[in-house]
């Protein structure tokens, strides 16, 4: 029987939840397994899962392997043939990443899947947002049988946590101006052993400004992987971020280091605003990975999906995710096809070069503006069209796409200003806040002024804050020609800005 046609027999689904993923210290060919599951209605065969986040291989990218295996004391026939499908799985159930159904001959022991899944970059880094929603990355894999179709479908839900200890305290650095060296070490909650030690140092720079260094060094074979993250603290008691990148600590490298992006003499100028009786307070986040690992299988069931019974342990954690079978994406997807196959369509949304068909009511739900057209005596509530030509397509098929499906594809700094700009015109304020988020995580000195400008144009204060701050902690922008050509066009803001320079 070909991938296709087994498609339609029933099969046995196991979903596999990774929790902190990120804290994985596995590499050169380690892996994360997961729990052992049986699938009685084939042969009671015994399966289980393998994800290797970091191999370690001569090509320059690094892949995610992902593979199953049949366990040695499997039960069943020597060999059993089956169709696996394995794939990551987004918050709403959709499917990010998978391959096609492969057909297997498994002996005991036998272990096949995808080497080169998917790329480690994509995962961790450029998609995290997709693949790794709160540090989490769901895995599943279906398997039917090739020789026999069974009765009825499987589905198993399994659960490995990687156990982080996370620490948070402050570390205040008594008679800063005259300060030479500080040493903090961080313990474990557990042991109260000293697991890893930070050093806080001056060094001197190229100019003659002094730099400041935060060393971490992990004292204890424990240290799978850390992360850490310093705050300054200043006297009104906000956190200001002050290093030039985040601290990890993993098997390998076992001491890191990094830069205060303020200098010691910067603080010392500042210091009714950063020193509070000369001395400096630090808001210190460590997390530490120490090799523990919690796993288990969570539910299984026959013949009916676990989201369908009651009191079901995972019923209430996938249901808070959206999983594929919530009535919540039942809604969503109602509502696409009718926007898609213009069902019962009674208005359009008119751009220089295209119309969209649309319905009142969703408009008029979404957007109080659009609703104000609609039932106040105005031109648009009797007319088949609502013009917009200073919106371009792209902008309105996304904000469209929002307002039926609450949901955005992927931004680029681009179309998220557009959308920005729209979203603040008619009033949808759930997508405004989506892309002012993605615009503050994706800020760099090429668009910091462009950002400056964008939330001063529509008043958004926070927004606008954001970027003065950006700018502000990146005094490099001043050097550039794109500051030079922001001054000649937007003096006002300059001024504000410089302000504030000297206000510190």
């Amino acid at each position: 029987m070909d991938s296709e046609g087994i498609s339609e027999n029933k099969c046995f689904t196991f979903t596999w939840i990774i929790e902190n993923i990120s804290y994985s210290w596995h590499k050169n060919g380690e892996c994360i397994q997961s729990p052992v599951f049986v699938v009685d209605t084939m042969a009671k065969t015994k399966w289980r899962l393998k994800l290797y986040p970091k191999r370690d291989e001569e090509t320059e990218v690094e892949f995610i392997y992902f593979v199953l295996k049949r366990e040695m004391d499997s039960e069943g026939p020597k060999k059993f043939e089956i169709f696996y499908e394995l794939s990551f799985l987004a918050e709403d159930g959709s499917v990010l990443k998978w391959n096609d159904k492969k057909s297997r001959e498994f002996e005991k022991g036998d272990i096949w899947g995808f080497g080169e899944y998917v790329k480690n970059v994509e995962v961790f880094k450029i998609r995290r947002k997709n693949f790794q929603p709160e540090d989490v990355l769901t895995a599943r894999c279906r398997i039917w049988n090739s020789i026999r179709a069974v009765k009825t479908d499987g589905y198993c839900f399994a659960r490995t946590r990687i156990v982080v200890e996370r620490n948070s305290f402050l570390w205040k650095i008594k008679q800063f101006s005259s300060f030479w060296k500080s040493v903090c070490e961080i313990t474990s909650a557990s042991d109260g052993k000293s697991i890893v030690t930070l050093n806080f140092f001056p060094k001197g720079g190229q100019t003659n400004k002094t730099l400041i260094s935060i060393e971490a060094s992990a004292n204890d074979h424990r240290v799978k992987f850390s992360t850490l993250r310093l705050y300054l603290v200043d006297t009104t008691g906000q956190k200001i971020e002050c290093l030039t990148e985040e601290i990890t600590l993993d098997n390998d490298i076992k001491t890191a280091s990094s830069t205060f992006t303020f200098s010691k003499e910067k603080l010392l100028e500042n210091k009714d605003r950063y020193l509070l009786d000369d001395a400096l307070q630090l808001r210190c986040e460590c997390d530490i990975a120490t090799g523990t690992i919690l796993e288990g299988i969570e539910n299984i069931s026959y013949g009916c999906h676990p989201l369908m019974q009651k009191g079901s342990l995972v019923q209430d954690d996938l249901k808070s995710k959206k999983t594929s079978l919530d009535s919540t994406k039942i809604l969503k997807e109602n509502l696409e096809s009718s926007y898609k196959e213009n069902f019962l369509c009674d208005t359009k949304l008119r751009t220089k070069s295209r119309t969209y068909p649309a319905h009142k009511f969703i408009l008029g739900a979404r957007s109080p503006v659009f609703k104000a057209m609609f039932t106040n005596d105005m031109r648009e509530r009797n007319s088949e069209c609502v013009d917009i030509e200073d919106l371009n397509d792209d902008t309105v098929q996304t904000m469209l796409q929002y307002m039926y499906t609450a949901t955005v594809p992927d931004l680029q700094w681009d179309s998220a200003c557009n959308l920005y700009s729209a979203t603040d015109k008619y009033e949808i304020l759930s997508l405004k806040s989506k892309c002012g988020s993605f615009l503050k995580d994706n800020l760099t000195q090429d668009t910091a002024c462009d950002l400056l400008i964008l939330a001063d144009m529509h008043q958004d204060e926070e927004l606008k804050s954001t970027a003065q701050d950006y700018i502000l902690n990146h005094r490099s922008i001043f050097n550039t020609n794109e500051w030079k050509l922001f001054m000649r066009n937007n003096a006002l803001l300059a001024a504000e800005l410089l302000y504030l320079t000297v206000k510190e």
